[in-house]
């Protein structure tokens, strides 16, 4: 092949991805449209768990591993979000330099790479259930990026994860993302389910503050229940950090609470189902809270998604 061919390829490869197969897209039928945006999805995941690799040796090359989550996860963005036609509205993103930190984020389903890929910090690695280090590539790639990987059938092992983690965030000034839920909530309305503690009892171990980020629930957006994949804008909400300085291990189910009451209060404002669409400011002072979702009765409720 020419030099001629290969730059035509380099062009013209990109400018049908992101302009022309988008357009193809929005005009499927829309079971035909939720099958090959899925397959989009899983085609990025497995090009980003590839490249993550290489991505993650030339950091480590140049003694930059901190920032390859923070590469490979706007990779992942770009390659997974243009074609599906989603597009993002961050408030707060200026809040992601608040380095160390302990950033939490509500849990849906496995879509959630979507806001990874828009939102994940830089210097920040992933706190993650030992069973995913055994997936083709993604595996691989995690490790290479500093994962944490929680054994949760092992309590000894999870602590001395935990422990070994609190060391590496003090040396390398880096945070851990922790989804607080422990699990994908799939609910099918604006809530939450109960919080796990780990990242809380992480957090006041550490003397660092807990960053949260709150993802609207985006069923207008992907809907596996429905076979609905259209696209469309997702709001993602950065909160002002909440400090654990002083805090000990006595405080951590307040802390846990109030960063948990905190998101729910700015889930239900953008909750796209709700008759009334309430600004941040108007729910100043108020509580909106309700009871946790613990999972067994979640379960009821759940329709078979991912």
């Amino acid at each position: 092949m020419s030099i001629v061919t290969y730059l035509q390829a380099a062009i013209g490869i990109p400018l049908f991805y992101f302009l022309v197969l988008p357009k193809i897209l929005a005009v499927l039928p829309k079971k035909a449209q939720f099958l090959a945006k899925c397959i989009i999805v899983l085609l990025a995941t497995l090009i980003m768990s590839v490249a993550g690799c290489f991505i993650s040796i030339a950091c480590a090359l140049v003694n930059k591993r901190y920032i390859i989550n923070y590469v490979v996860s706007r990779f992942f963005g770009i390659l997974a979000a243009g074609p599906c036609g989603v597009t993002y509205k961050v408030v707060g993103e200026e809040k992601l330099e608040n380095y160390p930190a302990i950033v939490v984020c509500n849990h849906q389903s496995s879509m959630d790479m979507m806001v990874l890929g828009r939102v994940f910090p830089k210097h920040c690695v992933v706190m993650a259930k030992k069973e995913l280090l055994y997936f083709p590539f993604l595996g691989v790639f995690m490790k290479l990026s500093n994962a944490i990987f929680i054994d949760r059938k092992n309590h000894k092992k999870a602590i001395e994860s935990t422990t070994q983690a609190v060391a590496d965030m003090k040396k390398h000034n880096s945070g851990i993302w922790i989804f607080p839920e422990g699990t994908r909530s799939r609910l099918d309305k604006a809530d939450l389910l109960a919080f796990k503690k780990g990242a809380f009892h992480l957090a006041i171990q550490a003397q660092l503050p807990i960053l949260p980020i709150i993802s609207e629930g985006y069923s207008h957006i992907y809907d596996s229940s429905k076979r609905s994949f259209p696209g469309g804008e997702l709001e993602i909400r950065v909160l002002d950090p909440i400090p654990t300085t002083g805090l000990t291990a006595d405080d951590v189910n307040d802390l846990m609470e109030k960063t948990r009451d905190l998101m729910l209060k700015h889930l239900k404002e953008m909750d796209r189902s709700s008759s009334t669409v309430t600004s941040p400011a108007a729910t100043v002072g108020k509580t909106t809270a309700t009871a946790p979702q613990d999972e067994a009765s979640v379960k009821k409720r759940r329709t078979l998604k991912d």
